[in-house]
């Protein structure tokens, strides 16, 4: 019995390691088939990992480079137009600024510095173009003088205007007694003195009046009172400057193409006012006036016709309207009116209120 039994659990246990053989190898095939695809899941992941770990590098690199660009390309135009600069070109474009680090900071500033400097420059340029439109305008003034008181000399040793002068003198003299002749001879040496002290150097109305006043009584003398002047002055005005030599010329060509031949019904006046903040100066006569061609003439500054009855050797009235313009800065420094022939003549000039 005991053997049977025995037989019987023999009999079971081959059949259970049997099924337990057959188990474990349909375990080995199973386990073997998931590791398989276990291996082949890993090698996938892994291909994956790898590209993506070759993307994320590529991308890094990419990244990289385009940043250390960023950086660099700023610096390297920078450099650039630093260079340009040292080299001495201004004349360039602002740099463009993209951020607001200190790249950004620098190159802002570096554009203001070139804008200051171009400023700078065009200041320069200007300041020089002043300077040389000065200096022409202060040779040109000094060319005018030179010729004004070249004129005026040959006016001092012109021997018909001596003799005419001296022989008034003489006859003072030997009518009236020394004081009268004392007063004349002054009064020519003042006159003829006045050139020589102010013929370079800027004078004021009050100075340029009693050049004028001189030069009536000289004349009243000579002609025997034959020229009424007057005069109708602000005297406030007095002190304002203008270019010496002015007024007598005006007054000269009043009396010699005016009111020469009017036989004692001559007139002068001068008026001194102002407008606003300019000074006017008006000489005028009674004469015979001038035409329309005559009046364009003298302003456009054309040198007058010599006339042998009337010819002066004093200034004439192109220098008087060049050193004008020149001393005013402007065209617009004289006009002059006549309602016609025979109706007189009037020279109004027009100076700044500048006091000396």
């Amino acid at each position: 019995m005991y053997r049977q039994r025995y037989e019987e659990a023999s009999d079971l246990y081959g059949y259970i390691n049997t099924y337990i053989n057959s188990l474990n190898n349909e375990q080995f095939k199973e386990n073997s088939e998931n590791y398989r695809e276990m291996i082949n899941a890993f090698r996938v992941f892994e291909m994956i990992g790898n590209v993506i770990l070759f993307t994320v590098i590529i991308s890094n690199a990419v990244l990289i480079l385009r940043l250390t660009a960023a950086i660099i390309q700023p610096l390297k135009s920078l450099t650039g137009m630093a260079s340009e600069v040292s080299n001495g070109n201004f004349d360039i474009e602002p740099l463009p600024v993209y951020s607001e680090d200190e790249i950004g900071v620098v190159t802002k500033t570096f554009n203001q510095m070139v804008v200051s400097i171009q400023n700078y420059i065009v200041r320069i340029r200007e300041s020089v173009k002043v300077e040389q439109q000065l200096k022409e305008k202060e040779l040109m003034m000094e060319a005018h003088l030179k010729d004004a008181q070249l004129k005026y000399l040959q006016a001092q040793i012109n021997p018909h205007f001596l003799f005419n002068t001296l022989n008034a003198g003489a006859q003072l003299a030997m009518m009236e007694g020394a004081d009268k002749t004392y007063e004349y001879v002054k009064i020519m040496a003042e006159f003829f003195r006045y050139n020589v002290k102010k013929g370079s150097e800027t004078v004021t109305i009050g100075e340029e009046l009693e050049l004028v006043d001189n030069y009536i009584y000289i004349l009243n003398v000579r002609f025997s009172g034959d020229i009424k002047y007057e005069k109708d002055i602000d005297k406030k005005l007095l002190g304002v400057e203008m270019p010496s030599m002015i007024l007598q010329p005006i007054v000269e060509n009043c009396v010699n193409h005016g009111i020469r031949d009017m036989l004692g019904e001559g007139k002068i006046k001068i008026s001194v006012y102002s407008i606003e903040n300019t000074a006017c100066i008006r000489v005028e006569d009674n004469g015979i006036g001038m035409s329309e061609e005559t009046i364009q003439n003298l302003m456009s500054g054309k040198p007058a016709e010599k006339d042998d009855k009337k010819s002066s050797a004093g200034i004439g009235m192109d220098n008087v309207m060049a050193r004008l313009k020149l001393f005013v800065g402007s065209d617009d420094v004289m006009s002059i009116e006549s309602e016609g022939e025979g109706k007189g003549s009037k020279f109004t000039i027009y100076l700044d209120m500048k006091e000396a």
